[in-house]
């Protein structure tokens, strides 16, 4: 017997009913809260209970009474390598668990959602991701005071470098301008899985920075969007994930002008402090709240509070003896390692890294910190690429003219260097970089894997057709 349209829909699953940004939108709420989850990489198994008591602790934070618009949106990347990344069961298996929310829920992609091995393309993919979540990648939804964007990574293949480099595409900035020019008088809040360039958050240098793919668009312009944030005010909080990292830090949320970025952690165990982290914000006509959930206690933080009409800079309100990280490192806060202490007490390191900088160039600056050195841009004041990743101790680096002088990066610009030249402490040559392509010094540590893939799969098809020619004969 064949089962009506009717009784399809109603022996159907939240999951199969599952549409993005259905029930989103709703401008007159007065007040809503909002779930924001982070980078999920769901793995059957062990870790499923962390899940799902994350989603409980979650839904009975996000629907308090009072709260008109309880919701979710999560940043990408669903699932961990056992569920294969960017494939359809992958999405199969985020929509499922997504559905249990039982809320108004959408999503934008992250790099690991792109990664399907059964798909060619990156278009492709891209679209098996839409038709299993029934949105489209990028969106914008007013929810009671507030205006929500979110934006999506479209390249993991056809990306020039790391496959992992989060990109966003002009069809997407050209939206991204237009919804914020018709939001104008109305607070935006965006949503992406990188944070942008500029916007001071800690990050992993030796992962991320190292494989230029810490920003959105890092190896492209990534100066576009932190320009959109001094162009447009009312940008008031961008939540972004990607790092794997918890809110315990000082750069866990940076406050550039008027407008808040935010670090959203993990619920599984793929943190790499030891933390598991979610976001949750509470908003109402006159103001936000933001908070951290933790996972581990259920307990909730308040970590900022402003008022939507009050440009001046929003304060950060995180208890100093959870910090893991020192405050007084500044930019280099975001160091190779912030280990979580073996006693648990969670108080700021005493020392910072020793650090010395090097004027390279017009707005480039080289910081030889611990056992690398890293190379930040000046007008955004952040990293952009690793220069070396095998300092020897006592060691010290040194800029060359084109004539074999060196040049003194302090008192000049640097611009004269053509070379970068670690010497040992005899006096000997350890390692020489010269200026790449684009005028810098950073390394590419990462080529592009898939590409790397598919000319090896093509050298061993060749092969065993040349051996099957040969073997007739």
């Amino acid at each position: 017997m064949v089962a009506t349209p009717a009784q399809a829909q109603a022996s159907a699953g939240p999951a199969d009913n599952f549409k993005g940004l259905q029930g989103f939108d709703d401008k007159a709420a007065p007040s809503f809260a909002v779930a924001i989850v982070g980078d999920l990489h769901l793995e059957p198994g062990p870790q499923e209970p962390l899940f799902e008591e994350a989603r409980r602790q979650l839904v009975g934070a996000v629907c308090e009474p009072g709260v008109a618009a309880p919701r979710v949106v999560q940043l990408g990347d669903l699932g961990g390598y056992k569920f294969r990344p960017g494939s359809r069961e992958c999405f199969t298996r985020g929509r499922e668990y997504l559905a249990g929310f039982g809320l108004p829920t959408t999503l934008v992609t992250g790099n690991h959602d792109l990664e399907g091995d059964e798909f060619e393309t990156d278009e492709e993919n891209l679209a098996a991701w839409q038709e299993a979540f029934r949105q489209k990648h990028y969106w914008a939804a007013d929810v009671g005071p507030a205006t929500f964007i979110g934006l999506s990574t479209v390249r993991f293949r056809s990306n020039p470098w790391s496959v992992h480099e989060v990109h966003v595409d002009e069809e997407q900035l050209q939206f991204f301008k237009e919804k914020l020019e018709a939001a104008q008088g109305r607070p935006v809040v965006v949503f992406t899985h990188a944070p942008i360039l500029g916007s001071g958050l800690k990050v992993v240098q030796t992962v991320h920075v190292k494989n230029r793919c810490a920003w959105l668009n890092h190896s492209s312009d990534p100066h576009a969007f932190i320009e959109l944030v001094q162009q447009y005010p009312n940008i008031r909080l961008w939540f972004s994930g990607h790092f794997h990292l918890s809110h315990n830090y000082a750069d866990s949320i940076s406050v550039v002008g008027g407008t808040a970025f935010v670090l959203t952690g993990v619920i599984g165990e793929c943190n790499r402090d030891g933390f598991r982290h979610s976001r949750l914000l509470k908003g109402t006509e006159e103001g936000y709240e933001l908070y951290t959930m933790d996972h581990d206690t259920g307990g909730l933080r308040l970590d900022l509070k402003h008022s939507w009409d009050d440009s001046s800079s929003p304060q950060p309100l995180m208890p100093e003896d959870e910090l893991i990280c020192d405050p007084a490192a500044g930019w280099l806060c975001s160091k190779v390692d912030c280990p979580v202490p073996d006693d648990a007490e969670f108080t700021p390191l005493d020392l910072s890294p020793p650090v010395t900088w090097l004027n390279a160039g017009p707005g480039c600056m080289l910081a030889v910190q611990d056992e690398i050195i890293v190379e930040y841009d000046t007008r955004s004041m952040s990293p952009i690429g690793v220069v070396c990743m095998d300092m020897p101790d006592d060691c010290t680096a040194v800029l060359r003219a084109a004539d074999g002088s060196e040049v003194d990066a302090a008192k000049t610009d640097g611009s004269a260097a053509v070379a970068l030249e670690v010497m040992v402490p005899d006096g000997e040559l350890h390692q020489r970089i010269k200026r790449n392509q684009a005028g810098s010094f950073y390394q590419i540590y990462q080529h592009n894997k898939w590409v790397a893939r598919k000319k090896k799969e093509a050298a061993e098809e060749a092969a065993r057709s040349a051996a099957a020619v040969s073997a007739a004969r």
